[in-house]
């Protein structure tokens, strides 16, 4: 398996997590971080964690939005590993997501992340976007990593979110995967 090929993988897994049933896991999200570049652009009401139950944690983020609608959105979704500070691992890409949301590649590694996210949020359409966004206890369950040679460590997330080719927000998501 090439290393694209193996990245691929490992990252869909990653990201299959959140769709998980929110039974008690060994891994679990440990710290949420969001910000805006320009607040009169978007600002955010709510980035916490919920404690939903014994080991269940759900992220819950509204996103407030005060230029709508908004025609063009682009992201950058990267993956980190702490060594001493957290550090590149696997994975970096960027897309143009209304385009993608119009015609997601039905096997992609994106698709899986779209539709753990549209699970529990209202990103459930393609652009524009006119509204608040709302991301309600989106839980990460490890079920799937239990097969991966995925090591234990603290990770990090990272989305960051433009619009009209302009920076806008990152939200960080920190997870602990744990046996």
């Amino acid at each position: 398996m090439d290393v694209t090929a193996h990245r691929f993988l490992v990252l869909l897994i990653i990201v299959l997590l959140a769709i998980g049933n929110g039974k008690k896991s060994g891994s679990r999200f440990t710290n949420l971080k969001c910000e805006s570049y320009n607040i009169s652009f978007a600002k955010f009401e709510t980035c916490k964690l919920n404690v939903l139950g014994r080991g269940v944690i759900g992220s819950n983020i509204h996103l407030n939005l005060f230029q709508v609608p908004i025609h063009s959105v682009s992201i950058n979704w990267s993956f980190w590993r702490r060594y001493s500070g957290y550090k590149p691992f696997l994975y970096n890409s960027t897309l143009d997501f209304c385009k993608f949301v119009k015609q997601p590649k039905k096997k992609s590694f994106e698709k899986l992340v779209l539709d753990a996210i549209t699970s529990r949020s209202n990103l459930n359409h393609t652009c524009p976007y006119d509204h608040d966004i709302i991301v309600d206890n989106l839980v990460f369950n490890d079920k799937f990593l239990q097969t991966l040679p995925l090591p234990q460590g603290d990770y990090k997330i990272q989305l960051r979110f433009a619009s009209d080719n302009i920076w806008r927000l990152q939200v960080d998501i920190f997870l602990l995967r744990d046996e």
